[in-house]
C-alpha cells in the first residue's frame, strides 16, 4: 500500500493536479474531504475528460471530472478480497480506508509485488 499519500481538494485546477503528478510521477490522486475520500482522479480521466474535450487545465477544476464516491477498502481487506473486487469491476487502484479516514491506495502493481515475493 502506498504511504504517505498524497491528495488533493476538490477545488483544485486541473494545470495544478497535472504538476503534481509530474513532478511526483504518479497517475491517480485521491480527492478528500475532513480526511475521507470523496473522489479520484487519474491521468486517464485528465486525458479523456479534459484534453480530448478541449477544456482549459487552469478553469477546469477537480470536482468537475473526478470519480465521486470511489470505491474503498478497509485497511483489514485480505489480498483475496482485494483481487476479486479488482477483477469484477476492473479496478487498477483501491482506496484503503482505516475507520473511516482514507489512509492509502492500493494498485494492481502492489498486489503482484505482494504475490511474488
Amino acid at each position: 500500500m502506498s504511504k504517505p499519500l498524497l491528495s488533493i481538494k476538490r477545488d483544485q485546477p486541473i494545470k495544478e493536479v497535472v504538476r503534481i503528478m509530474d513532478e511526483k510521477n504518479i497517475g491517480v490522486l485521491p480527492v478528500v474531504e475532513n480526511h475521507k475520500a470523496v473522489g479520484i482522479i487519474t491521468e486517464r480521466d485528465i486525458i479523456r475528460k479534459v484534453v480530448s474535450k478541449g477544456l482549459d487545465i487552469s478553469n477546469t477544476e477537480v470536482d468537475a471530472i473526478m470519480t465521486k464516491n470511489p470505491v474503498c477498502v478497509k485497511h483489514t481487506a485480505s489480498l483475496l478480497e482485494l483481487t476479486k473486487l479488482m477483477s469484477e469491476n476492473n479496478f487498477r487502484r483501491l482506496l484503503v480506508t482505516k475507520d473511516g479516514k482514507l489512509v492509502g491506495l492500493i494498485t494492481a502493481k502492489d498486489i503482484i509485488a505482494m504475490m511474488s515475493a
